[in-house]
């Protein structure tokens, strides 16, 4: 069965973008409605560079209770061995299907906690989905059915965690930007 034209959509603009993806791993059987979702895996251009992921297909379906598309991206500073990388697609599938396991919809500005650490990521067991933060970074993905929101990943610490829960998202993301490399572990773990 062909993908959705919103998902073409989404792949093209990524191919665009970065290029041809290094891997993709693929889940199947999510929870309902998303069937399958792809994680693309994008290695960095050198030993500076970062490793990036980004779904397709949680656009697929608009998230609950609003109407509003989103895929994910995140990046990881570095190379990261076979294992990272499986590790990280998975849970940002995982996060992929939050909207429909949680009833709750993603946006910029959110922060979403996990039970255990992000793998490739110590001392970091939240994440703060942001928007773009450099000039060039896409916000959105214009597609032939619906805008696409990019929401982006960014690990945080939980001393992170507690000052993004107490400041306007757009300051505690400013802070952070000025304060740390938002695609590597925050210094001490």
């Amino acid at each position: 069965m062909p993908a959705p034209p919103i998902l073409r959509d989404v792949f093209h603009a990524l191919r665009d973008e970065w290029g041809e993806e290094r891997d993709g791993i693929t889940f199947d059987q999510g929870p309902p409605p998303l069937e399958r979702l792809d994680v693309m895996v994008y290695g960095p251009s050198g030993p500076g560079g970062t490793t990036a992921f980004a779904t397709i297909g949680m656009s697929a379906h608009a998230m609950p209770p609003r109407a509003v598309r989103a895929e994910l991206r995140l990046f990881r500073r570095g190379p990261l061995a076979p294992p990272q990388e499986q590790q990280l697609a998975m849970r940002l599938a995982n996060l992929a299907a939050y909207p429909w396991t949680r009833g709750e919809p993603l946006d910029w500005g959110e922060i979403v906690g996990f039970g255990d650490e992000i793998p490739a990521f110590p001392g970091c067991r939240s994440v703060f989905l942001a928007g773009p933060w450099t000039v060039g970074r896409r916000a959105t993905v214009e597609t032939r059915v619906a805008p696409v929101r990019i929401l982006n990943a960014v690990p945080i610490s939980e001393t992170e965690r507690e000052r993004a829960l107490t400041a306007r998202p757009e300051t505690f993301f400013s802070d952070l930007l000025d304060t740390r490399d938002v695609c590597a572990p925050p210094p001490h773990g």
